[in-house]
């Protein structure tokens, strides 16, 4: 059947509109029609076991209690009749604006602008799914940066001559654990969005942050078919002893002296 709020189909035995929330007017009818036939069973069953004078009395509250409901559930029905094609509208409008600005931010290339704006904001960032995916990457893109800046402090002599090898391996490498988590798990998720067959706009700047990361990987001396397992769906990845290969590169690259990255 048609809504006559929103125009919108739906089924004869839906309760309300699934788009507007209007109340199904012919099913309203039913129940009331249902509602006032079950007060006229109790009232005649009453009838036959109560006198008269009870009767009436509770004749007369059932009727009143019949008209409360068939005035509330006509009130309801106003409501929904004006307030649901109203709150719908507004929330387009809400949902556009959004879009809008998000979509500004992406062509001034300000991708970390999108993440503050989804990852602060008070709304069901779900329904932005083009701009959650960029939210998600630039989490990851971000604390690889990080780690890469805390690694970089051991390029400095005055930091490396205050720890003897053994302390300065440890610390590397529990940084490198991170850098090499976060890194995979970018990748990977690049790879996830760019093939799930949906076009969304945000291929080509997956792409970019894909291939930024493997470069930096590969300066630091990780190999190709390394990356490319480090890229992949894995169950407990951070046990894996290639996992562990890939940190164990890491923090070579940065424990050796005087090595160029």
């Amino acid at each position: 059947m048609k809504c006559e709020s929103c125009g919108a189909e739906y089924r004869m035995k839906d309760v309300r509109c699934p788009f507007c929330q209007s109340e199904n007017p012919v099913l309203a009818e039913i129940r009331k029609e249902q509602t006032l036939k079950q007060f006229d069973r109790e009232a005649q069953q009453m009838k036959d076991t109560v006198p008269d004078m009870a009767v009436k009395k509770w004749t007369r509250l059932l009727l009143t209690i019949c008209g409360i409901l068939v005035g509330l559930a006509f009130l309801t029905g106003l409501v929904m009749l004006i307030g649901g094609p109203l709150r719908a509208r507004i929330d387009y409008r809400i949902y556009s604006r959004r879009e809008q600005e998000l979509e500004e931010l992406l062509a001034e290339g300000n991708i970390e602008g999108i993440y503050e704006y989804m990852h602060g904001g008070d709304f069901r960032t779900y329904e932005y799914l083009k701009f959650q995916e960029i939210e998600y990457v630039y989490m990851y893109y971000s604390y690889f940066q990080d780690y890469l800046e805390y690694l970089e402090v051991y390029r400095d002599a005055e930091q490396r001559s205050v720890r003897d090898e053994s302390e300065l391996r440890e610390e590397i490498g529990s940084l490198a654990s991170s850098l090499v988590n976060y890194g995979s798990l970018l990748m990977r998720r690049c790879r996830e969005y760019s093939r799930d067959r949906t076009i969304r706009g945000n291929e080509e700047l997956f792409a970019q942050y894909d291939q930024e990361i493997r470069i930096r990987f590969q300066e630091l001396g990780i190999s190709g078919q390394l990356l490319e397992w480090l890229s992949l769906e894995q169950e407990d990845k951070r046990e894996d002893e290639l996992f562990e290969q890939a940190v164990e590169t890491v923090t070579d690259a940065y424990v050796g002296e005087g090595r160029e990255l």
